[in-house]
Order: C-alpha cells, then sequence, then structure tokens
C-alpha cells in the first residue's frame, strides 16, 4: 500500500520527504494539474460573458461560432483532468489526508470554476446559435427586398418617366389615347401600391425583428443601395405627377376639340368655296370660248360674272379668317378638306385674271370688229379656228387652252383654212404675226392677220378713221393713246413702225398715223 499510496499521490503532485522532514509525513506542493486548470479559466469566463455578437454582422457572427467551438474543443480537452483531480481527491479522502479539507475545498473550487465554464460555453453557444438564426432570418428578409424592390424601382422610374413625358398629338383620336393609356396605367396602381406595402413590409420585419431581440438593425443592405424611403419617395412623386398628368390631359383633349371645330369650319367652307372657284373658271373659260351671241352680250355677260365674282369676296375673307385662327392655333393639317388657303388663293387669283383677261379680250375683239369692218360672223368663224389649235401641247392635256398658238399649230390653222404655205411664205407670215420672234401667235396678231387677209373692203382709209377715233379727232397719236387703247404688243408693234408727226402744234413724241396706215396696205413706200 505504501508504494501505490505513493504512486497515487505522486500524481496529485504530493510526495514523501524523508530528508528534512519527519517519518511519514507528506507535503503537498502546487499541483501541476490544477495549475493548468487555473490558467485555462483565467479570462475566459470574461470572454463568454463577452455580447460582442449582439453588434456582429452574420458573418462575423459565424466567425465566432467557429472560435467557440475550437475553444469548446479545447475545453473539453481538459475533462479527463478534472475527473483525475476528482479521483484523486476522493482518494486522499479514503486514506484519511490530514489536509483532506483543504483538498477537497480546492478540488470544490476547480469543478465549481470548470461547472461555470461549462455553463457559460454553453450559454454561449446557445446565445451564438439564436443570433445566427435571427441574422439568417434578417438576411433572407433582405434579399427578399432587393428581389422585389429592384424591378419595383425600375417600375417606378418608368412611371415617373412616362409621367413627365411631353407629347405631341395634332388631333382629338391621338389625345384619346394618351388618355386611354393614362387610365389603364392608373388602373395599375392599386397592385404597386400592394406590392410596395409587401416590400415594405418586409423592411417592417426586419425591424420588429430588431425590436424584439434589442439588435441594432444595419443601415444599409448589402444586397441593394435602394432604401425604403427612396421607394418611398419615388412612390410619393408618382401620386402627385398623375393627377398633373390627369390636367394636362384633359387641357390638351379641350384644345384639340377646339382646333377639331375649327378645321370642320374651315373645311365646311373651303369644300364649297374651292368646287365654287372651279366651277367658275370654268365658266369664264365657256364664255371665252363660246360662239354665240354677239360679243356686246358675251361683254354683258362677262361683267355680270366679274360682279359675281367680286360678290363672292366676302367668302373669302371669311375663309382667310377661320385660316388665321387655325393658324394662331398651330393647326397645319386638315383631313377633312383637300383644299388648303394657299389652293384657294392661287384659284381665287387665277379666276380674277381670267375673267380680267377674257374682259380684256372682248373689248379688243370688239376695238378689232369696230375698227376693222368686220362682221360677227367673220369674227367667230376666226376665233373658232382659232379655238381649235390652241393648245399647250400635244401630250394628255393638249386640249388646255392658253391663249396663244405656237408656230406649227398656227401653220395647221392656215392650212385647215385652205392656204398652201411654203416654208419662205410661212417665215413671211410668222414676221407678220410674231414680230418680236416670241416663237407664239397670240389671238390679236391673228384676228389682224385674217382680217388683213379677209376683208375685202379694207382700206387705208378705214384704218386711218379707226386711228383718229382711237387720237381723239387729232391728226397725229401719242405712244401712250396707243398703249392705252391698244394690247400691248399691238401697242408696240405700231410704235415702232409710226413715222414721227411733222406737222405743226404736235407734242414731243407724236406719230404719223395716216403714213402708217398708208404703209400697211401698200400705198406708200414707208
Amino acid at each position: 500500500m505504501p508504494q501505490i499510496r505513493g504512486f497515487t499521490l505522486s500524481l496529485w503532485g504530493f510526495r514523501a520527504n524523508p530528508q528534512g522532514s519527519p517519518a511519514g509525513v507528506i507535503t503537498c506542493p502546487h499541483n501541476p494539474a490544477e495549475s493548468s486548470l487555473a490558467s485555462l479559466g483565467a479570462g475566459k469566463e470574461d470572454m463568454l460573458n463577452q455580447r460582442d455578437y449582439e453588434s456582429a454582422s452574420l458573418q462575423e457572427v459565424r466567425a465566432l461560432l467557429r472560435r467557440h467551438e475550437a475553444f469548446e474543443s479545447d475545453l473539453a480537452a481538459h475533462q479527463d483532468r478534472v475527473e483525475h483531480i476528482a479521483a484523486l481527491a476522493q482518494e486522499l479522502n479514503e486514506l484519511d489526508y490530514h489536509e483532506a479539507a483543504s483538498v477537497n475545498s480546492r478540488c470544490q473550487a476547480i469543478c465549481d470554476q470548470w461547472d461555470n465554464l461549462g455553463t457559460l460555453t454553453q450559454k454561449r453557444r446557445d446565445a451564438l446559435e439564436r443570433m445566427e438564426k435571427l441574422l439568417e432570418t434578417i438576411d433572407q428578409l433582405q434579399l427578399e427586398f432587393a428581389r422585389r424592390a429592384a424591378p419595383f424601382n425600375n417600375w417606378l422610374d418608368g412611371a415617373v418617366e412616362d409621367l413627365q413625358d411631353v407629347w405631341l398629338v395634332h388631333s382629338v383620336e391621338e389625345t384619346q389615347s394618351l388618355l386611354t393609356a393614362h387610365e389603364q396605367f392608373k388602373a395599375t396602381l392599386p397592385e404597386a401600391d400592394r406590392e410596395r406595402g409587401a416590400i415594405l413590409g418586409i423592411q417592417g420585419e426586419i425591424q420588429k425583428i430588431c425590436q424584439t431581440y434589442g439588435l441594432r438593425p444595419k443601415s444599409t443592405n448589402p444586397y441593394i443601395t435602394l432604401s425604403p424611403q427612396d421607394i418611398n419617395n419615388k412612390w410619393d412623386m408618382v401620386r402627385k405627377l398623375v393627377p398633373s398628368r390627369d390636367q394636362t390631359l384633359q387641357e390638351e383633349l379641350a384644345r384639340q376639340q377646339v382646333n377639331e371645330r375649327l378645321r370642320r369650319q374651315f373645311a365646311a367652307q373651303a369644300n364649297a368655296v374651292g368646287p365654287w372657284i372651279q366651277a367658275k373658271v370654268e365658266e369664264v373659260g365657256r364664255l371665252a370660248a363660246g360662239l354665240a351671241g354677239s360679243l356686246e352680250e358675251q361683254m354683258a355677260g362677262l361683267r355680270q360674272q366679274e360682279q359675281n365674282i367680286i360678290n363672292y369676296k366676302s367668302n373669302i375673307d371669311r375663309l382667310e379668317g377661320d385660316h388665321q385662327l387655325l393658324q394662331e392655333s398651330l393647326v397645319f393639317d386638315n383631313k377633312h378638306t383637300v383644299y388648303s388657303m394657299e389652293h384657294i388663293r392661287v384659284g381665287w387669283e387665277q379666276l380674277l385674271t381670267s375673267i380680267a383677261r377674257t374682259i380684256n379680250e372682248v373689248e379688243n375683239q370688239v376695238l378689232t370688229r369696230d375698227a376693222k369692218g368686220l362682221s360677227q360672223e367673220q369674227l367667230n368663224e376666226f376665233r373658232a379656228s382659232f379655238n381649235h389649235f390652241d393648245r399647250v401641247s400635244r401630250g394628255p392635256a393638249h386640249r388646255k387652252r392658253n391663249g396663244m398658238m405656237e408656230p406649227d399649230d398656227f401653220r395647221a390653222c392656215l392650212i385647215s383654212m385652205g392656204y398652201d404655205l411654203g416654208e419662205v411664205e410661212f417665215a413671211r407670215i410668222m414676221t407678220m404675226v410674231d414680230p418680236n420672234a416670241a416663237g407664239v401667235v397670240t389671238f390679236q396678231a391673228f384676228i389682224d392677220f385674217m382680217t388683213r387677209e379677209t376683208a375685202e373692203t379694207d382700206t387705208a382709209e378705214q384704218v386711218v378713221a379707226s386711228f383718229k377715233i382711237l387720237a381723239g379727232d387729232k391728226n397725229y397719236i401719242t405712244p401712250e393713246e396707243l398703249r392705252r387703247e391698244l394690247p400691248a404688243e399691238q401697242a408696240e408693234y405700231c410704235i415702232r413702225r409710226m413715222v414721227p408727226y411733222k406737222g405743226t402744234g404736235a407734242p414731243a413724241g407724236a406719230l404719223d398715223y395716216v403714213a402708217f396706215s398708208s404703209a400697211l396696205y401698200g400705198e406708200s413706200d414707208l
């Protein structure tokens, strides 16, 4: 037994010391196992009592758990030592060791410390695992927030952009289309608001968890930079822009409705004025080409038409007023009519020009008839021949009249009237009817030529008498009187060929129409 006792005691750290001590006295120096356990527990209680996990992130908590597991492994390695110390203490008690009470006290302190370390270790493990689960829940909620908030934020950005989009419409239909699209968008707002509530609800759950467990919520979401306040701000902007868009669209609709009324008002008049002008142009053309009745009757009809045209001017003025309203409203298209104001103006000017030209032609025919002594039948015959060959071209529009004949048409006209023309003779005639080499034969030049060719009773005296009427019974005539009384080409023809008047009492530039008439009929060498 002493040998066993000595072996057991040596394990505890006790040893016999016969030198310097009475026989049988046992000393108890410092125990290595006890010292090792003491060093293990030193400072660990403070570490185990730390609440560093409360402000840690999920990754940090997981790192703390890994360190805690390492600590637990280290702590478990000392379990056998604690049990060995307890066994040694028990053995000393059984041997009635005289300092058993001290040993028991020291053993109890070690066991209490060990139990306390175990309790604190388990408590910290439970706290770390609970915190890990909480942070995992928060992390999943943050991920769900990011997953739903990102597309919703894109929708909000698109909605804000659409609601602020500047449109350009030109009709009621286009505006109605925008209104329909806006109403469809407004119908999506309740569902969008529910989605917003769900997204903010996720953030609310995170806050609730933090409040319940005393956690400090993270200011940022690791999965998205968007905050709930950002979503609310954009949502408030959408709600503010929707009624504003409503108002502007309704104002635009009202404006387009006014524009549409202006279009219809203009179109109603233009659709009446345009055909009226076209019909009058054709009617004046028919009157100009008509052969029925005397020139005086034709003139009376033309004067009546001229008066009707003048009386119709108020309709043009009213149409101009409607056009001005359209211009002020920036309306430049009108699907209700093919007539623009420019078309109406051109047609109106064409009508005024046509009636004035036709009246002037008839007046000239009256003067020609009276001056040359032509009968109405002869004049009608000349006009019928002229009108037949009066055409612009030989294409699809060859029947369009323009009041003059080209040389080929003039040649065809003469041939149809029985003339046998050679090139030399035709060239001579062209110098008479086209003295300015303009390449056309006017009706007045044609009448002059035909009068000289057909009027058997024409004499120089008759021409002199006609000029005397134009000159107001004077023996001379001035260029101004010729230009005033005769067509421009005919007047210039006479002015170029008349010699200066040599008599007395005449103003400067006076012309001798007697000598001109004699030369015209071959009665002088002028």
